[in-house]
């Protein structure tokens, strides 16, 4: 993946101003904290980021306070956003995981999770059977992926992306799942691109 998402991250202006002052010795500007997150998105299938980019929804803004997901509208310096994940600039410093937690739900809704698998192809049927059946096992790392499937799999999703081989150690099931499936040029494309 190119920089083809850059204008999909955005930074609230009192973002570094307002964070701790360790944030700002490695972060030195709100550019360089766009550029580590952009960093982060590389993993992502082309096909899923097509489809991303295809539609108007589905943002990332870099925050002091905010964290998690929105569905629906948000307010942004005078425009309104669609569908955003908040992060707080702290977390990308001190735990890129939580940080990127709210874009692997961003992510999630995006490709339609939560959707009856019944009306997508055995593929998909089979990739929501292994996300349920790997949480079920008891996996994830924060006390809410532990107790909601939805937050597991956006858990599970930011793990891969800011720290696949730390995933694979404590969750395999669900990083050769992701690998396999999400993550996958191939699936993503016949998976998840034909409902553009």
């Amino acid at each position: 993946m190119d920089d083809s998402l850059f204008w999909r991250v955005h930074v609230s202006p009192d973002a570094l101003a307002r964070s701790p002052g360790h944030v700002g010795t490695r972060f030195a500007t709100g550019m360089a904290a766009m550029r580590a997150t952009q960093a982060y998105l590389r993993p992502l299938p082309d096909a899923l980021v097509r489809l991303w980019l295809a539609r108007d929804r589905g943002h990332i803004v870099i925050d002091a306070v905010r964290q998690g997901f929105r569905p629906g509208m948000s307010a942004f310096r005078g425009r309104r956003l669609e569908d955003v994940a908040w992060v707080r600039l702290t977390l990308l410093a001190e735990d890129p995981i939580a940080y990127l937690t709210p874009v692997g739900a961003l992510i999630a809704h995006l490709i339609g999770w939560g959707e009856s698998p019944e009306e997508k192809g055995q593929p998909w049927r089979d990739f929501a059977r292994g996300v349920r059946s790997s949480f079920e096992a008891g996996y994830g790392r924060s006390d809410a992926a532990r107790a909601d499937v939805d937050a597991y799999l956006a858990e599970g999703i930011a793990w891969y992306l800011a720290d696949r081989r730390g995933l694979n150690v404590e969750n395999p099931r669900l990083e050769k799942l992701l690998r396999a499936t999400l993550f996958n040029e191939a699936w993503s494309q016949n998976e998840i691109c034909w409902f553009d």
